[in-house]
């Protein structure tokens, strides 16, 4: 699956995170944002605050992006992508 957060900076300049999908001990899903050296929860708070300010997400899965955030399929600010 591919997933990646896109941002904008204040010039206008998009840049794009990598997200990977990973199953927690319950055997949930959960979406987490990937660095070089380690990877942080991205909780839905974050996905709608960075929503508010333009940034998107874009997925070849949408249904398991909107699932790990909790959110219901459809939402507004996760796009199909194709590989």
């Amino acid at each position: 699956m591919i997933a990646r957060v896109i941002v904008f900076n204040q010039q206008g300049k998009k840049t794009a995170h990598q997200l990977g999908l990973h199953h927690t001990g319950t055997g949930a899903l959960e979406l987490k944002l990937v660095m070089d050296t380690e990877t942080e929860h991205f909780a839905p708070w974050l996905f709608f605050f960075l929503r508010d300010h333009g940034a998107y997400i874009e997925t070849t899965d949408p249904v398991a992006v909107a699932a790990a955030l909790n959110l219901s399929p459809g939402e507004q600010g996760i796009f199909k992508v194709n590989a």
